[in-house]
């Protein structure tokens, strides 16, 4: 491993510097809002700012080379990753700072795992990165309901600011005929109970 989170943080930026500058910009922006969340819930702005920077390494990859690269890295999709092959950028990435970027870190690794559904059993470290992804402010204009998550967010709940993001995109994916990750589910009703 890495012996400091700088060296760690400078491998994976080295990588960043290889995607689409669309892609780069987002991931900025992200760790822009990740250091804001990071005072507001109160969270550990380096290991923040780590897992943002990794989160959508595997982002640009198309439908097709995300299911060779989780063949080659050992991940057995299931039949929503098959229908949804960009549901594997996560774990893809998280494997990537694993092996290339020398992160051992479990709840870093947990968080870019899981940027895009959330989880049962993570906490802010996973919320921040979670949040910081999604109210990017240009996803914020394509997607004005974000304005609810962002009211949650601005409170500090980010509890609450997580759960209302799962229940708001789960009825979006169900109006459009998309099955939403269980995964998603599932920790909406263990943030529920928590």
């Amino acid at each position: 491993m890495a012996d400091t989170k700088v060296e760690q943080l400078a491998l994976v930026e080295a990588r960043v510097s290889e995607l689409p500058e669309q892609l780069q910009a987002h991931i900025q922006r992200a760790r822009m809002l990740g250091r804001e969340l990071s005072a507001l819930f109160n969270a550990d702005p380096e290991r923040v700012d780590l897992a943002l920077a990794g989160h959508d390494i595997y982002r640009a990859e198309s439908d097709v080379e995300m299911l060779g690269i989780s063949d080659l890295r050992g991940i057995v999709p299931g039949t929503l990753e098959i229908e949804q092959p960009l549901l594997l950028h996560g774990p893809l990435a998280a494997i990537w700072m694993a092996d290339e970027g020398r992160i051992s870190d479990k709840g870093v690794l947990d968080a870019v795992q899981h940027h895009t559904t959330f989880a049962p059993g993570l906490g802010v470290l996973a919320a921040t990165v979670f949040l910081a992804d999604k109210i990017d402010p240009n996803k914020i204009e394509q997607r004005p309901w974000l304005s609810k998550v962002v009211e949650r967010v601005d409170c500090g709940d980010w509890q609450a600011a997580v759960r209302t993001y799962i229940k708001t995109v789960d009825g979006e994916l169900r109006r459009q005929g998309v099955t939403p990750h269980p995964l998603a589910q599932e920790a909406y009703d263990y943030l529920g109970t928590a």
